[in-house]
């Protein structure tokens, strides 16, 4: 079964190549950083009680163990994932998690623990902030400390996230990146909201109203980064499959960075946050519930880049399939979905180097390229309305030119490519494609490459 790996071998071939760890942010940036909060228990002994509830609670993981798969033990757990114990083949199940062993909140739910969260507080989150629900039960399992049905579990959690509001001015500006500082400021939004939320409404006498502000974020940080959700149906002869649903991920991020208000962005970051559906042409939704999970074991799996990990929801237990064919003593990853880098930051607080859903926004690329590239400043001096017509015409591709979408090739994004082929072109190039439309797949002149600019 499942245990607690005694190996060393953190250097060991078997994992020199994994290309995805959870690293502190210290690592990423090159930056020093210390560690804000007590140390708990050491993580040996944490996962070893944890081992022994998971076995009690009737979690089965037989083909596979906790393990220490690179770096050095740290409060963000930043080296733990799981380790395969024998050959594993593709959709071999990896872990059954009974659902009465998984902290599940689900649409519609009346309040479960009035004892701690007040009505008042429970409809002032409502189901937009579905997220902060979910914290607000992990919070309440937190305060019963040993009492706690979930004791173990809640003990060895991460007690830091490396998630982007946790970093420091200095170091998002070190990630010389222009996006960072607004996915940090948005998320230190969301923070006070849920920390003002529990001030107003929690009742006065509740173990909650002594919970303090830091505490509270690390909930909603254990929710940011471990949740799943999609649809329950509780009947034993449906199943339900877990999709990773990269389109909607990516239009609800898209939603993220530009909602205009405070409550945009909370709708639009807690669909981010339902990255994962157990959902099935089968169900019919008036028959299911909505539904948002904290799975433990599964939740220790680490993440690689693939189109999908598919999951069971079956006669009250998550199922837990492999994704591809694991070798005995290698790491075993599943996928949260196609994300780019900033999504798996925000979320997560790690990047995927050779992620090849990534994303490089160069925003204000427009100006920038109209004072210091020779060629754009030829063009449109050559052709003064070229861009005042293109915004007219073409408003995706003029907003294209602003945000500077390249993906992880280096390449420009389409529509940005399109662009710029329109706005760098002579104006004999441009009368050859017969204007914007002709430079689509490349247009301009049978010289033209459909894949690059003129630039």
């Amino acid at each position: 079964m499942y245990g607690v790996s005694a190996s060393t071998s953190r250097a060991a071939p078997a994992f020199a190549r994994t290309p995805v760890r959870r690293p502190t942010r210290a690592s990423l940036l090159n930056l020093s950083r210390g560690s804000r909060e007590t140390p708990r228990a050491s993580a040996s002994t944490a996962d070893t009680r944890l081992t022994s509830w998971l076995k009690e609670n009737d979690v089965e993981g037989k083909a596979i163990e906790i393990a220490y798969v690179g770096g050095a033990k740290d409060d963000a757990e930043t080296a733990r994932g799981v380790v395969a114990r024998a050959n594993i083949k593709a959709n071999d199940e990896l872990v059954r998690l009974p659902r009465r062993s998984a902290l599940v909140v689900t649409e519609g739910m009346a309040n479960p623990h009035p004892e701690f969260i007040s009505d008042a507080l429970w409809d002032a989150v409502g189901e937009e902030k579905w997220a902060f629900r979910v914290a607000l039960v992990l919070l309440r399992e937190y305060a019963l400390g040993s009492e706690s049905a979930f004791a173990p579990y809640i003990a060895q959690l991460p007690e830091v996230f490396n998630l982007i509001g946790s970093y420091s001015d200095s170091e998002v500006r070190a990630m010389q990146y222009t996006l960072a500082a607004k996915l940090q400021g948005d998320q230190l939004g969301e923070n006070a909201e849920a920390i003002r939320l529990v001030r107003r409404h929690a009742a006065t006498t509740s173990a909650l109203a002594t919970m303090s502000d830091e505490r509270i974020v690390w909930a909603l940080d254990c929710v940011r980064s471990r949740v799943f959700s999609g649809r329950l149906v509780d009947d034993a002869k449906l199943k339900a499959k877990l999709l990773p649903r990269s389109l909607a991920v990516g239009t609800a991020f898209a939603t993220f960075l530009t909602a205009p208000s405070a409550e945009g962005r909370w709708l639009a970051v807690f669909a981010v946050l339902a990255l994962t559906v157990f959902d099935s042409a089968q169900n019919n939704e008036r028959d299911s519930a909505l539904a948002y999970v904290l799975m433990p074991l599964i939740d220790m799996v680490n993440h690689k880049t693939m189109l999908k990990t598919e999951f069971e929801f079956s006669g009250g237990a998550f199922v837990l399939r492999a994704p591809q064919d694991f070798a005995a003593g290698s790491e075993v990853f599943i996928s949260y979905g196609v994300l780019n880098n900033d999504e798996l930051v925000t979320r997560y607080g790690f990047v995927d180097a050779e992620n090849v859903a990534d994303i490089y926004r160069f925003e204000g690329l427009l100006p920038y390229l109209q004072a210091n590239h020779d060629a754009m400043k030829r063009a449109l001096g050559a052709d003064s309305s070229r861009l005042a017509n293109l915004k007219r015409t073409h408003p995706v591709l003029d907003e294209a030119l602003w945000n500077g979408n390249f993906i992880s090739d280096g390449n420009a994004e389409d529509k940005l490519l399109w662009a710029l082929r329109a706005v760098l072109a002579t104006p004999e190039e441009f009368a050859a494609a017969n204007g914007v439309e002709g430079f689509k797949l490349g247009g301009g002149g049978p010289g033209k490459s459909p894949g690059r600019a003129n630039c």
